[in-house]
């Protein structure tokens, strides 16, 4: 194989590997904020009161406002000053029409703990 034909060959292969690594790269850090930002909105829909649900949903879309195409909100659970549970869901960019990571964070005050759990994505 000459020199010509090995390169024409070569480069679609090299372009699917950078698109790829690019595509995992983005994924994880769409997952990644995605647990983030479920965490955090569960923190302040603690501290709220009747606003609780518009706190968790502007503290969610803020923390993945640069890894998310749409961000859903969910209150699942709120106890003022006690605990708040948020689900968040995020539409990763990219070629797949409904790839999508959803969280479920979770707080309370005390004793002070956070953290969060995979959820099950709603249906579009």
């Amino acid at each position: 194989m000459d020199e010509a034909v090995a390169l024409v060959v070569a480069a679609p292969v090299v372009a699917l590997a950078l698109w790829a690594v690019a595509f995992a790269g983005g994924q994880s850090s769409s997952q990644g904020r995605t647990a983030v930002a479920a965490e955090l909105a569960a923190r302040a829909a603690t501290d709220a009161g009747l606003e609780a649900a518009d706190t968790a949903e502007r503290i969610a879309l803020g923390a993945t406002l640069a890894a998310c195409t749409h961000t859903d909100t969910v209150l699942v659970h709120h106890d003022p000053g006690v605990s708040a549970a948020v689900t968040v869901a995020c539409r990763i960019p990219g070629p797949l029409t409904h790839n999508r990571v959803c969280v479920t964070g979770y707080a309370q005050a005390r004793p002070a703990a956070t953290g969060h759990v995979p959820a099950a994505c709603p249906e579009p």
